[in-house]
């Protein structure tokens, strides 16, 4: 899994057996310069690293994604935007079958198809690719430390340490927004009364509620396949294989509760959404992610 895929999947908490919880909307954000910048020198220092212990590496930084004004206006919880997204892709959890590369993790792990790195990695044998591994984590961690000054032991470290500082900054700015808790207490009495189970109303709960059900409708699915068991409530999301037709009952649910979240959301989420929004790219920022 290259470093974006495993970016998103932490933020999002998709893919198989992964952990995670961030909401999709306003997760993601233009870089800009000085996180390329950042980005480029964090590949730079992997491939000279690499290249001293024998391996291939190349750097790279894929390019750019300029976001329309339409998904700019949506991650800003315009409603009319918003809605038109959840129209056709509900929360972009069963939308993976319907649309396979369009959204989520699947349209992620297309853009690694033009990372040079994914074909070093192909040829490699089952030896080469462990020791391959290895040696990136090692490398990683010198350029962590090196350009973002963050202290890791290994790759996945660094997306902990954003997910934990993200709390602690919706805990405050979020959580503790005296608006936001009476939007948020509203839109939880709208989902009540359509018949959803709300335990929690901070506006951080409530934002990704409903949206949790869905990813565990998906992970009920994923875990029997995979014979393994699932706890509700853990944060860890089994994406199960299904077929567009066998996705399409659970898609279709999965659309009417998106857009009862909406207008249950509609005063909610464009207060919420540029309030995330801004964290999520002071920390992008911060931790040379997109």
């Amino acid at each position: 899994m290259s470093l974006a895929v495993a970016a998103l999947a932490v933020l999002t908490g998709c893919g198989n057996t992964q952990a995670g919880g961030e909401p999709k909307a306003g997760a993601s954000a233009a870089p800009g310069t000085a996180t390329a910048d950042k980005q480029l020198q964090m590949e730079s220092i992997q491939a000279d690293c690499m290249k001293q212990k024998g391996f291939k590496y190349v750097a790279y930084v894929p390019p750019e994604e300029k976001q329309t004004a339409a998904e700019i206006r949506r991650d800003n919880g315009d409603y009319q935007e918003m809605r038109k997204h959840r129209e056709k892709y509900g929360f972009e959890v069963f939308a993976e079958f319907i649309y396979p590369g369009e959204v989520g993790i699947s349209k992620e792990e297309a853009k690694v198809d033009k990372d040079p790195n994914t074909k070093i990695v192909g040829d490699l044998s089952a030896a080469q690719h462990t020791s391959y591994k290895k040696t990136r984590d090692t490398c990683f961690v010198l350029a962590a430390k090196k350009v973002l000054g963050k202290s890791i032991t290994k790759r996945t470290d660094i997306f902990q340490q954003f997910s934990q500082a993200k709390n602690l900054i919706v805990a405050r700015e979020v959580d503790g927004d005296q608006l936001l808790v009476r939007l948020a207490s509203a839109m939880a009495d709208c989902l009540r009364g359509k018949g959803y189970t709300i335990a929690k109303t901070a506006p951080r709960d409530i934002s990704m509620a409903v949206q949790d059900s869905i990813h565990d409708m998906a992970t009920r699915i994923g875990a029997k396949q995979q014979g393994v068991e699932f706890n509700p409530g853990s944060g860890e999301i089994i994406m199960p294989e299904l077929t567009a037709a066998q996705a399409k009952p659970y898609f279709q649910k999965e659309i009417k509760a998106a857009l009862d979240d909406l207008e249950c959301g509609k005063d909610f989420y464009p207060v919420y959404n540029p309030k995330d929004l801004k964290i999520n790219s002071t920390l992008l920022a911060e931790y040379a992610m997109r």
